[in-house]
């Protein structure tokens, strides 16, 4: 029931109380009783606002002056439902209902961030609406917390097995603890394999991306383009794939959990700073090249070191979702494609002014970048099914370019490159 309709059952007296301290703190609500007054006193002078003169209104005019200042007034709307509860409580069986484990979901199912509100309620509907919050996967635009050891310029990254987190920069790959609960034994043997002591053939590792049996580095170096490490022990080298034609490298990759496929974007700039063609390959689980499934074309003549139409790789579920920009020929947007590199659709077209990063889980695309027109960089969840826009949060802490984007659990991981550092995010609800 709304409080308009509950406010009828509180006495005169009540009604009047409340209407004074809507009056102390409302300047038009004063202005209202005053004209009341005037009205009720018949006469045309200038009257004041007194507890006493607010005594002689009717109820239906203490009403009105109550239900405006309970709108006007958190504290008031709290006290004047405080004081509805004691003069006429809610039956049993309504307590019970509202209370219900079984009906809070469907209750709390249709609520949105907007609707924050009924988190004050009680301490159960707070609970109710912090697990509706993380069943959205909604994030927390605020630093949790930031990673220790973070190596400068931090540019791909990727968790490991016992909770290490991999980071690619241009001293190399490195690993560290990604909460209090990472296994020290997993974390040393990474620190002191060939890769954590930077004796990898690595020129400039940027994207990453975790196999079955090792770990994907891209390299922006045409002999060893892309490679792949084993995940145990000393992290030894178990394939090198060199870079095809006049390709520099490979810039990003993700894999297929299932069938193990690669999908890897190339570096379309080459040593010299000039723009050319950018293609997304698809290898087998062997890393046999498949297929190119995308290829931009030759990059504009005045096209700088920027220019990179395809941004990011990402893969959810029996999708490749590729995050492009305005260099792309067909506009900004993800672009789905099947596991065969088939185009399937694209959703969020022409959001995106300069998008930098993208990562996928529980059906959401989590995508960080620019809009055309606004400062600073832009959070955006998306639904991958439908394309509409979950939540867009602004990052007033991003400084300079996003390098990565990774969610784990009800954690979001960003690095940020020239900033050298690597927030954590949490997903709202995650503390419930």
């Amino acid at each position: 029931m709304s409080l308009p309709s509950r406010l009828p059952n509180l006495s005169h007296e009540q009604l009047v109380e409340i209407a004074v301290h809507g009056c102390e703190s409302s300047p038009e609500l004063k202005n209202k009783a005053n004209a009341l007054i005037a009205k009720v006193a018949r006469t045309t002078s200038r009257s004041r606002v007194s507890r006493s003169r607010l005594a002689k209104f009717s109820h239906a005019q203490l009403l009105e002056i109550a239900v405006e200042a309970c709108e006007g007034s958190r504290e008031l709307k709290n006290k004047a439902d405080a004081l509805i509860a004691q003069v006429a409580p809610l039956p049993s069986w309504c307590v019970d209902i509202l209370l219900s484990p079984d009906l809070l979901p469907q209750l709390f199912g249709s609520l949105g961030l907007s609707e924050h509100a009924a988190a004050g309620v009680c301490t159960t509907w707070s609970r109710a609406y912090s697990k509706q919050l993380r069943r959205c996967r909604y994030i927390n635009p605020r630093v949790a917390r930031q990673l220790a050891d973070v190596p400068r310029r931090p540019n791909g990254l990727c968790m490991l097995p016992g909770g290490v987190l991999a980071i690619s920069s241009p001293e190399g790959v490195s690993f560290v603890a990604l909460r209090n609960d990472t296994n020290p034994q997993a974390l040393a043997t990474c620190q002191a394999s060939s890769l954590g002591l930077g004796e990898e053939p690595l020129e400039w590792p940027m994207g990453m991306a975790l196999t079955n049996d090792g770990l994907l580095v891209c390299n922006d170096f045409p002999s060893t383009a892309l490679l792949k490490f084993a995940k145990d022990g000393e992290m030894d080298e178990l394939a090198t794939v060199p870079a095809f034609d006049s390709d520099q490298g490979f810039k990003r990759c993700a894999v297929h959990e299932q069938t193990q496929r690669t999908y890897a974007t190339t570096n379309p700039v080459d040593e010299f700073g000039f723009a050319g063609n950018q293609r997304l390959v698809l290898f087998d689980a062997s890393l046999q090249v498949i297929a190119t499934v995308e290829d931009t074309g030759d990059g504009p003549e005045d096209a700088g070191e920027d220019y990179e139409p395809m941004c990011d790789v990402a893969v959810h579920g029996d999708q490749v979702i590729v995050l492009a920009n305005n260099d792309h020929p067909e506009g900004s947007g993800l672009r789905l494609l099947d596991l065969d590199g088939r185009y399937l659709r694209t959703i969020a077209a022409g959001l995106f002014e300069a998008p930098q990063a993208v990562a996928a889980s529980h059906g959401r695309a989590f995508v960080i970048g620019g809009v055309q027109g606004e400062s600073g960089e832009v959070l955006f969840v998306i639904d991958i099914q439908s394309g509409d826009i979950v939540q867009r949060a602004r990052l007033d802490f991003a400084t300079g370019a996003i390098s990565a984007i990774l969610v784990d659990g009800d954690e979001v991981f960003i690095s940020m490159f020239d900033a050298n550092e690597v927030v954590v995010l949490h997903l709202a609800g995650s503390e419930a």
